[in-house]
């Protein structure tokens, strides 16, 4: 595991600072019954042969996967339906995600990524034609980049100290533009943890996430879901 620290200036009392982490696939936790939940499993228990290929390709996906994350520490604020960071950019995430980061005195810009070798590992595999398996290492990438989230949030909280922070929120979801993408990577830097975006503003590993998370004293944080959310045709609303 390495850790990569740049710290900028001081602003309005909030620290200015980017953090990268390059991790080890045993540092995440991801179980089997994760996979299971991320493949619609819920009550139900897996067929014996997916049980035993996910515990063979995870024990495969172990030894080459190489997640990564950054994050980026901004002061700013909340105005209308937009957040306004300091140095000058802001994002118009909509009144939805607006509203659960409310109170917030900067923001962490962040991207997470299951990483460039689990790509290539992923598209070696589609090559065999096996649905089962492709389907099982698809939800395999998708848990990395999700816990590879979690970890990140987990460090955040350790640089932000006694300030609270909000659930994480990506482009895409509850109204907030997929091409704000453009801006959230302007602010990371060019491919942040090696990942590219392309002209429609889809990511590269696929399994990757970005977006932002509020920070502040006053913050809550609030699990956006399907009563927040006003995108009728989404496959995941709970009816």
């Amino acid at each position: 595991m390495s850790k990569v620290i740049i710290i900028f200036v001081s602003m309005h009392g909030f620290l200015k600072k980017m953090i990268h982490f390059n991790l080890e696939f045993t540092s995440l936790s991801i179980t089997a019954n994760k996979v299971y939940a991320e493949m619609g499993y819920k009550q139900i228990q897996p067929e014996e042969q997916v049980v035993m290929l996910t515990e063979s390709l995870l024990k495969e996906i172990r030894d080459i996967a190489t997640p990564e994350y950054t994050f980026k520490l901004y002061s700013g604020n909340i105005e209308g339906d937009t957040v306004c960071l300091d140095e000058g950019s802001r994002l118009k995430v909509g009144t939805v995600l607006s509203s659960l980061m409310q109170g917030s005195e900067g923001f962490a810009i962040f991207a997470a990524t299951a990483g460039n070798t689990f790509q290539r590992y992923q598209e070696e595999l589609k090559k065999e034609n096996d649905l089962l398996k492709s389907y099982v290492v698809d939800a395999i990438g998708s848990c990395i980049a999700e816990e590879t989230g979690n970890y990140m949030e987990s460090m955040l909280k350790k640089e932000i100290g006694a300030l609270r922070h909000t659930n994480r929120f990506s482009p895409g979801y509850c109204g907030w533009h997929l091409s704000e993408q453009k801006e959230l990577f302007r602010l990371l830097g060019e491919n942040p943890c090696g990942i590219i975006l392309s002209d429609t503003c889809l990511m590269a590993p696929i399994k990757s996430i970005s977006g932002i998370i509020g920070v502040g004293r006053n913050v809550k944080e609030k699990r956006y879901g399907c009563h927040y959310c006003e995108l009728e045709t989404c496959y995941k609303r709970r009816k």
